[in-house]
Formats: C-alpha cells, sequence, structure tokens
C-alpha cells in the first residue's frame, strides 16, 4: 500500500541512499502510530525501532533509553514534534550522541499560527527555550533560517542552511517508467502538472483562476495530484470557472516522476514554503517551471528567476501570462546541471555529515 509521505521523507530518504552506500549505519525511530516510510525503497541495511509510545515525555524518556542502549554517535529529528522530543532529552543524563534538529518550513509564514497570536507566541518561546539545547539546527533554506533567527528570534545555538537532497539517480530511473493517463500517453495539447497536498498552503484556488485565464487563450489541460482537504471545493471551484473538462485531481499517485516528465510545464501556485521538492524534481527532469514567489523556496531554487519564471503570489492574472509564456517556449534557457547540483542527495548527505563532525563511517552506528 502506497502512503503520501511527503516531501521531507523523500529528501532523507534519497539521502539515507547515499549514508548507507558510502557505509553508514542508520536506524529509524518511530512513535506514535510510525513505521517505516517508503518502505519498498528502504535500504534491506535499515532497521526500523518503533517506540510503542504517544506523549512528548513518555517519547523523550523512551528515546533516551533507546540511545543508552544503542550509543549512536549522532541523532537527527525532521519536524517541530520531533525537534521538541529530541531537544527535551538533553535534561536527562548525556547519552554520548549528538542531537541535531532539522527544520523543513517557515514558522512565521504559517497561516495557522499568524491567525493565532497567543499560539503563535507560545510556539515561538518553545523553540526560543528548547532548540538551543541541541547541538545544532539545519534550516534546510536561506529563507527557513532567516526565519528562525530574524522572525522567531532564535538564538544561542548554530542554524546551518543545507539544501535537501530532493534531485537523485532514482528520480530520472523512475521518470521512465509508463503513466496511465490519456492526457499524458496521448497527449493532444499541452498539459500542466502541479503537485502537493490539496489544502489552503497550496492555494490551488489561484492556479485554477490562472488556468482559467490560460484556456481563453490556448488548449491546454491542467493535472494536480495530491490528496487534502480541499479537493471538494475545488472542484466545486472549477465547475464554475468552467474548466471542469480539463482539469484531472487524481489524488495520490505512487510515482508522480513519471507524470512530470510527461507534461509540458510544472506549476507551483504557493503561499508560503520551506523547501520545495517538487520544483527541484521538475528541475532535475528538464521540465520547465512556473512558481509563486513566496517565501521562501522558489526563489532561492530558480536563483531569482534564471532556472524558471517567479511571479507574484495569488496574481491569476500574472500566473497565466507566465504560463503561456513557457508554453510558448519563451521560459528561461539554462544547462540542466547548474540548476540542479545545489540539490542532489549526494551534495546534501555530505553536507550533513560535515555539520554532524563525522569524517568516515566508522564514527555512525554500530553495526
Amino acid at each position: 500500500m502506497f502512503r503520501p509521505w511527503g516531501g521531507t521523507y523523500r529528501r532523507l530518504m534519497n539521502q539515507i541512499h547515499v549514508w548507507t552506500r558510502e557505509g553508514w549505519s542508520v536506524e529509524l525511530v518511530t512513535f506514535r502510530d510510525g513505521e517505516m516510510f517508503y518502505p519498498d525503497e528502504m535500504p534491506s541495511s535499515v532497521a526500523c525501532v518503533h517506540l510503542g509510545t504517544r506523549g512528548k515525555f513518555a517519547t523523550a524518556l523512551a528515546l533516551w533509553r533507546y540511545l543508552r542502549r544503542r550509543r549512536p554517535r549522532v541523532i537527527l529529528s525532521v519536524n517541530h514534534i520531533t525537534n521538541m522530543i529530541l531537544a527535551q532529552v538533553s535534561m536527562l543524563p548525556d547519552t554520548g550522541a549528538k542531537r541535531f534538529l532539522s527544520v523543513p518550513n517557515t514558522f512565521g509564514e504559517s497561516e495557522k499560527l499568524a491567525a493565532e497570536p497567543l499560539r503563535r507566541e507560545r510556539k515561538f518561546r518553545q523553540i526560543r527555550r528548547w532548540y538551543p539545547r541541541s547541538h545544532g539546527v539545519i534550516a534546510v533554506s536561506d529563507g527557513v533560517r532567516d526565519d528562525l533567527v530574524d522572525t522567531v528570534g532564535l538564538k544561542g545555538v548554530t542554524v546551518q542552511r543545507i539544501y535537501s537532497g530532493s534531485v537523485a539517480s532514482s528520480t530520472l530511473e523512475r521518470a521512465r517508467e509508463s503513466v496511465d493517463h490519456p492526457w499524458l500517453t496521448n497527449k493532444t495539447c499541452p498539459v500542466i502538472l502541479s503537485a502537493g497536498r490539496l489544502v489552503p498552503q497550496k492555494d490551488y484556488p489561484t492556479l485554477l483562476r490562472a488556468f482559467a485565464r490560460l484556456r481563453e487563450r490556448r488548449e491546454a489541460r491542467l493535472i494536480i495530484v495530491g490528496k487534502g482537504r480541499e479537493e471538494a471545493a475545488l472542484s466545486v471551484l472549477a465547475r464554475e470557472l468552467g474548466i471542469e473538462g480539463d482539469l484531472d485531481l487524481p489524488g495520490f499517485v505512487s510515482n508522480p516522476y513519471a507524470w512530470m516528465a510527461r507534461s509540458d510545464v510544472f506549476a507551483l501556485s504557493s503561499r508560503w514554503e520551506g523547501l520545495v521538492n517538487v520544483v527541484m524534481e521538475a528541475l532535475g527532469l528538464g521540465v520547465p517551471v512556473v512558481s509563486t514567489d513566496c517565501p521562501s523556496g522558489p526563489r532561492e531554487i530558480l536563483a531569482d528567476g534564471r532556472f524558471g519564471t517567479l511571479v507574484p503570489m495569488q496574481d491569476p492574472e500574472a500566473l497565466a501570462d507566465a504560463l503561456d509564456r513557457t508554453l510558448r517556449g519563451e521560459g528561461p534557457t539554462f544547462e540542466r546541471e547548474d540548476a540542479v547540483r545545489p540539490f542532489r542527495a549526494e551534495t546534501a548527505a555530505r553536507a550533513y555529515l560535515d555539520f554532524f563532525g563525522l569524517a568516515s563511517p566508522g564514527q555512525g552506528m554500530p553495526r
């Protein structure tokens, strides 16, 4: 059974493959209802250790016991909940493991937090109190790093920007697989693709309104891959705009790369991001990109517009114009390798090891 694990785990999976190839021993530690992500792709040498806990305190205690037993040199957490748990392990006797926290998104740009000032300040206080108890914090983009330092006010700990390894050789291999969709296998007009959870952050209503304007000028089709709570509302909006016949919402697909590789342009309409996997993957597959200039990932990935077209957020007309120009072949021209080099899995995996202070596989988890 396939599950939409999301960009954070996709990037981590790419880096795990590099680490294990280079001789490092890796274990996954989960709690609550956690399970191994992308189990069909996980290297056979990687074990999954389930703590069997739910609450933060119980999980921190169980994690401390695990660290005392296994004695790894480094442990990495990948989102705010696990960051908090790992930081709280610092209150217990030292296990010898260096604790590193990873932040995949901006806190200051979160619409939910912005709408609830008390909750926003409470979370910021948590970060300012607990994150400095780690040995280092990894931000996936310059924008995320600036958000932590300037907006959240994080001090007393090194915050290192390391671009995540979204572009891997397996991406190109899977892109060659077949696709069971008539718009892509028997293409009669250009296809615009977008991918991501159907949630307010991605602002798909703006993309639909832009597509409706584009359809007034030329024939085209739009596919949005992903699931989420806005699916019904998007279907209603598509009918109101008269584009339902040229829009498909197929839900989660196990291999989006094959769909992406057969599209004519990749569109991102988000209102905020940390670092955007799908934009980096599209570049790696040679697919032209049109993206909103949202904080903070797209401008960094597209090098201020050198590798793709940036448009203002929530501006359907500007987005429609950019899509039209790109479909006419008027987007930026560049060498693909120049665009993807910073985001290759090998580059990221080695940058993580450097930040961890690990020089050779012999310093990793005992086998």
